[in-house]
């Protein structure tokens, strides 16, 4: 019996250690951008597609998405050209109060296959010079 759970023991670790690195695999380097506060709809973020190494013509078939805990309509792609913008008006106090730093984080996600990278947009106080 020893024999069998020191056998099950080492399964178990060699199966972590696999999901480890897929998890680490399938995940990317992280893209940073950054953006004033209050700044307008539609302004210009970052060329995200191109950053990541995406096509365009992969966008909609590899069903891309950005998913962002509690900021969804903040920041917006643009599927025919692969430009992150500005979706709605941001307000860096109410995203982070006095924090010196101000970050909304993204995951964009594509199938086919499955791909997960991380972005991070750094909202700069329009005060700051």
């Amino acid at each position: 019996m020893v024999y069998s759970n020191r056998g099950d023991r080492e399964h178990r670790h060699r199966l972590l250690f696999f999901i480890i690195l897929t998890v680490w695999e399938t995940g990317s380097g992280q893209v940073h951008y950054s953006v004033l506060e209050e700044a307008k709809h539609g302004t210009f973020v970052g060329r995200i597609a191109q950053d990541l190494g995406l096509e365009l013509a992969e966008l909609v078939p590899r069903l891309f998405r950005v998913a962002s805990k509690g900021h969804g309509d903040l920041l917006e792609v643009n599927l025919q050209n692969g430009i992150l913008f500005v979706n709605s008006r941001i307000d860096r106090e109410e995203l982070c109060g006095r924090s010196a730093e101000c970050s909304i984080h993204l995951e964009v996600i594509v199938d086919r296959p499955l791909q997960v990278f991380h972005v991070e947009v750094e909202v700069k106080d329009i005060n700051d010079n």
